[in-house]
């Protein structure tokens, strides 16, 4: 009956509730179900004694990834931010979390055979804040908090471009053999690895053994992304090596769309993140794809022309428009069969703390994670936004700051 790892009934009878599943992950997700249940009825509930509705559910998820993704290169979030994001996702039953952990503006992780990556290439953010890494044992800890409330963590290197962080830590990863300056702004397709080198490699390697020993999910993300001054054939040859590596270290490679130019294995998880022309060159027919279109997941995207933080440059997305659409049909010329599912990215240049990651993420983000649960037939945005508008209470329980959209009739 429960075929599906996620799967669950949920019975809730006059005298008792009973979660039953065939896995502990089911288990876990009936749990936030009746969690939500119990509380939302608590705060609207118009005596001092709790009743939930009566009824059985019988539930699982339409996608099998359900992520976010958090960069902490253009700025940097404590272990205690991070710990809390991660409890807000898995409420809504978010079962990835995506880590960008390096950048032009910042490195994130340390790497013992590479120490000066997270000493020098740390200390920077956007804006010239003091920035900030985690040491391996912080990593483990996010890592195995995640996995206690059955998230897996996918950590992110970004590579060949995006890499000012290390080019300025470590001078032989340059072509000229110069350390290049911190950077501190937001302009992107500047840098990239010395493709020639072999040191360039020996590094590569380095940072994936070293990360993926912390890593037990199945993917690492190499970036491959904006490398606009990497020579096409340059980008590909380093990619060759580079997913090679991955391979050896057994893990799955996953990456930005511009990884299609290279000669990548079917396995690899592609990241669909701009527009559909982007998607013209041939995809391999088993190559899995997951949605970060910018236009309907950047978080970072402001929700209208008001909105204090974010950018615009791939538009406005408003709490509709981030929930009123189907991954499946979004890319025409996409094989539906192909998309794993989604990812709500959030980008960090304007958002320097925990309240502006919360305001741009939430409500928006608990929208994604409908659309990954619940099959498109299931989902209107009336009713939706009719529920939706009791979680304002929930969050504010929460002491969770978020965007109260005029378009919400907030209870």
């Amino acid at each position: 009956k429960f075929d599906e790892v996620e799967a669950y009934e949920l019975e809730i009878e006059s005298d008792e509730v009973n979660i039953k599943a065939g896995t502990a992950e089911g288990i876990y997700r009936g749990i936030k179900t009746l969690e939500q249940l119990v509380v939302l009825s608590h705060l609207h509930a118009n005596s001092n004694f709790l009743s939930l509705p009566g009824g059985e559910i019988e539930d699982h998820p339409s996608f099998e990834y359900r992520g976010a993704m958090l960069d902490v290169a253009r700025h940097f979030f404590s272990v205690a931010d991070v710990k809390r994001y991660i409890d807000l996702l898995s409420s809504y039953k978010i079962n990835f979390l995506h880590f960008h952990l390096s950048d032009d503006q910042g490195w994130r992780i340390e790497i013992k055979s590479w120490p000066k990556l997270a000493e020098i290439g740390g200390q920077s953010e956007v804006g010239g804040g003091t920035g900030g890494f985690y040491t391996q044992e912080d990593f483990r800890e996010i890592v195995q908090y995640a996995k206690d409330r059955f998230i897996t963590i996918v950590p992110e290197i970004d590579l060949p471009g995006h890499t000012n962080a290390a080019l300025a830590s470590y001078a032989e990863l340059n072509c000229n053999g110069k350390a290049t300056e911190l950077y501190t702004g937001i302009e992107v397709g500047f840098s990239t690895l010395c493709v020639d080198k072999e040191e360039t490699y020996e590094f590569v390697e380095d940072v994936i053994r070293e990360i993926s020993e912390m890593s037990p999910g199945p993917y690492f993300h190499i970036g491959g992304d904006e490398s606009h001054v990497t020579p096409e054939e340059d980008f590909n040859r380093f990619m060759d090596r580079t997913l090679e590596i991955v391979k050896k270290y057994d893990k799955i490679p996953m990456g930005w769309y511009e990884l299609i130019t290279a000669d990548i294995p079917e396995e690899t998880l592609l990241q669909y993140w701009a527009k559909s022309a982007d998607f013209s060159k041939v995809i391999p027919k088993k190559s899995k794809i997951l949605m970060s279109s910018a236009s309907y997941n950047y978080l970072d995207m402001k929700y209208d022309s008001i909105t204090p933080l974010g950018l615009h440059w791939a538009g406005y997305l408003p709490v509709k428009k981030a929930y009123d659409w189907d991954p499946r049909s979004l890319v025409p010329d996409l094989d539906a069969d192909q998309i794993i599912g989604l990812e709500a990215p959030l980008w960090t240049e304007t958002i320097e703390d925990f309240d502006d990651l919360a305001l741009m993420a939430f409500p928006r983000i608990i929208g994604h994670a409908e659309i990954g649960w619940t099959p498109k037939k299931r989902r209107n945005w009336e009713d939706y936004s009719q529920r939706l508008s009791y979680h304002g209470s929930l969050l504010d329980h929460l002491e969770v700051k978020y965007y109260g959209a005029e378009e919400i009739d907030w209870k």
